[in-house]
């Protein structure tokens, strides 16, 4: 538990630009001097592991924090709720409506305060721990069972919603280079009939990229896929609570790394590394593809320095 008391016993604010803007998270942060030692632990714990959060009871937060089950009950109380789970769902509920980006008196300090070392040094600091976070999910069963799905099946659609509409685009050109059959869903239609209303149906997965404030799309996109029994891969961040009542491959990445926006850099990393495990499964194939693509390419539009060959004329 000593770890939990060191970190509680940091000065309020003092890293105050890694929590979200969420008044009970904040709330936590500026209190932690405050707390007695078993309660400072306890909100340490929460503040460190508020993604997970909604994964915990009042008996599974107690073992790890190494207090027990009254404490948490008499802790949660302390703040006004009447329980650990009414904690959990105002958190849920703020959380949902917490912007991605500073807003109000975090942003007027981003604005005013000129950049320091130290701050761009804490950035990079979180965003190399986030790229790490990454590589280590790439080694679980978890990310091999959602990137076999996008080796293996015979299409592959992808979606992606507001700042990841880029990525999604990233991903699916990227899988275009390396397999037949993969495509950007179609956004502007409205009503997703290239997935839902395509005859088209075997052997097929769909990916959804998404992060907070989310899109009503993506939720929806996410439920009718499960509906349909279309098997569905989420990449999101830490926050979304709402993907694994959907599908079992979630890949959630940190995106909270203390500047003004989200950072993309998890979810550019963990692109990168799907197309990678993608190529490993694909194998040898992948060259007479790419083979193939280049030749094309040389035709109807050439590289720098190289012009593509003329037309024939039949004269």
């Amino acid at each position: 538990m000593s770890d939990n008391k060191d970190r509680g016993s940091r000065p309020a604010g003092s890293d105050v630009t890694t929590i979200p803007n969420v008044p009970l998270l904040q709330r936590l942060q500026a209190g932690l001097e405050g707390y007695s030692a078993a309660d400072r632990a306890i909100a340490a714990y929460i503040l460190g592991h508020y993604a997970t959060l909604a994964f915990e009871t009042a008996v599974t937060l107690a073992e790890k924090v190494g207090v027990s089950e009254i404490t948490i009950g008499r802790f949660t109380r302390k703040l006004g709720y009447r329980n650990f789970k009414a904690m959990k769902n105002e958190l849920k509920d703020s959380s949902e409506a917490g912007f991605p980006w500073m807003v109000g008196e975090q942003l007027q300090h981003f604005v005013e305060t000129p950049g320091l070392p130290d701050e761009a040094d804490g950035s990079m600091q979180r965003e190399i721990k986030s790229l790490l976070a990454v590589y280590r999910l790439a080694e679980t069963p978890q990310w091999a069972a959602a990137t076999a799905l996008l080796a293996q099946s015979r299409k592959v659609q992808i979606a992606g919603f507001q700042t990841e509409r880029g990525i999604a685009m990233m991903l699916a050109n990227h899988l275009q280079f390396m397999r037949d059959g993969v495509q950007l869903v179609d956004l502007t239609a409205g009503n997703y009939a290239d997935v839902f209303a395509t005859d088209d149906t075997e052997d097929r997965c769909l990916v959804v990229i998404d992060i907070r404030r989310y899109s009503r799309q993506s939720y929806l996109i996410a439920e009718q896929a499960s509906e349909h029994g279309i098997p569905l891969i989420v990449l999101t961040d830490l926050f979304c609570d709402w993907a694994p009542r959907f599908t079992p491959h979630v890949i959630a990445v940190p995106t909270q790394t203390g500047m003004f926006w989200s950072s993309p850099v998890a979810l550019v990393c963990a692109v990168n590394l799907m197309v990678n495990s993608v190529i490993k499964q694909i194998g040898t194939k992948v060259e007479a593809r790419l083979e193939t693509l280049t030749r094309l390419h040389q035709t109807f539009t050439g590289y720098a320095g190289h012009q593509p060959p003329r037309p024939k004329m039949n004269l």
